[in-house]
């Protein structure tokens, strides 16, 4: 079944990711519809003429644990009514050492309360036979709330700014994990074992400071940011919640999907970020 045969309700798109990938259907042939991840309404499910309900939840990692209690109620909605359901998780709930790479069969867990949540979630996705978790990396997408954000606001305002050089990450443009999930929801119905939980993180990994030096060059194209010094320094400034490097070699054989290169995506997110309407 093409995605366009599809009633998507995206909910979680208020948030970056959901943003992106409903901006991504506005273009294709899918009706769809977009909520927070607080609503509680219920979709007439049986209004909806020939199209099949699809559930595509979409929380950010970094927004109010408020997100993630609103994401049970779809998740159990989907199981009782037999919606497909592709769940947004984050490889922030592995926990690896240093200079580790996971993948998919990992077993080892943070015990933070973010990441036991996001373990939870991930269970109860899997309750439904028709679900899909892609687990990202670390998505920025120029928010107040991601570290790009945050970065870019320190630069503006600090002589100098210390980053860790030390551990390693992939930052991972929101809008390449929306592109990514399309891709996965297009081919989801040629085999029952798509099914399943997938990696995906923008290609090259590297510390804060080299991720800082890169968004530096990209911003000081649109507004003068010569006032601040960046310098290196082990367990300076690091993504609070934090990822581990992962393999994606399931992805990109299962779906044929190629890497994305996330320096190309940081310029293309500061040129939308700077281009945005005031």
């Amino acid at each position: 079944m093409p995605i366009s045969h599809f009633h998507a309700h995206i909910i979680g798109g208020d948030r970056p990711v959901g943003q992106y990938f409903t901006r991504l259907l506005a273009e294709q042939d899918v009706v769809y519809k977009a909520v927070s991840l607080s609503s509680r309404e219920r979709p007439l499910l049986q209004l909806q003429s020939q199209a099949r309900p699809l559930f595509i939840i979409t929380p950010s990692v970094f927004a109010a644990a408020e997100d993630l209690e609103g994401v049970p109620f779809w998740l159990q909605l989907a199981r009782d009514e037999d919606i497909p359901v592709l769940f947004l998780s984050t490889l922030a709930l592995l926990r690896a050492p240093d200079g580790e790479v996971v993948n998919e069969d990992w077993k080892e867990f943070n015990d933070d309360g973010l990441s036991q949540e996001y373990h939870r979630l991930e269970n109860m996705a899997r309750d439904n036979p028709q679900s899909l978790i892609l687990r990202a990396g670390q998505i920025f997408s120029f928010s107040a709330d991601d570290y790009s954000g945050q970065i870019l606001n320190s630069i503006r305002h600090e002589p100098e700014l210390a980053l860790d050089m030390n551990r390693f990450f992939e930052p991972t443009p929101a809008d390449d994990v929306a592109d990514v999930m399309l891709a996965l929801l297009r081919q989801i119905n040629l085999s029952d074992s798509l099914w399943g939980t997938y990696h995906f993180s923008g290609a090259e990994s590297l510390s804060s400071y080299a991720f800082a030096e890169a968004m530096l060059s990209e911003a000081g194209q649109y507004e003068d940011l010569s006032g601040t010094t960046l310098l290196s320094q082990e367990n300076q400034f690091l993504p609070q919640i934090w990822t581990p490097v992962s393999d994606h070699s399931r992805l990109f054989h299962t779906f044929g999907i190629k890497p994305k290169p996330w320096r190309q995506g940081l310029s293309r997110l500061v040129k939308q970020y700077y281009r945005a309407p005031k």
